[in-house]
Order: C-alpha cells, then sequence, then structure tokens
C-alpha cells in the first residue's frame, strides 16, 4: 500500500481513540475535565474534517 493509505488509516484510529477521550471526559466531573473536553473534542473534530474532505481514493 502507498503511504497516503498509511496515514489515512492512522488518522482513522487518531479519530476514534479521541472520540472515546472525548467521552470520558464528558462524563467526567473533576477540575481537569473541560481542558480534556475541548482538547480531545478539538482533535477528533480535526480529524473527521481531515477524513470527510480529502477521502483517499481507492
Amino acid at each position: 500500500m502507498e503511504l497516503g493509505r498509511y496515514f489515512y488509516i492512522l488518522v482513522l484510529a487518531v479519530f476514534v481513540i479521541a472520540g472515546r477521550k472525548f467521552l470520558d471526559a464528558w462524563r467526567d466531573e473533576t477540575t481537569g475535565a473541560p481542558v480534556r473536553r475541548i482538547i480531545f473534542g478539538s482533535l477528533c473534530l480535526a480529524c473527521f474534517l481531515f477524513v470527510a474532505f480529502f477521502e483517499v481514493q481507492l
């Protein structure tokens, strides 16, 4: 496979992991939770936009 597909798979994996971490932070009520929500929510959104707009042609 070419390098672009590996990068695409990596972005999808980061999207899934960031989404899970965002949901964990969403349920958390500690003092650091809002910062983690912003970080992981932004990372998840960035990965989603990358996948949505720069889809690899098969």
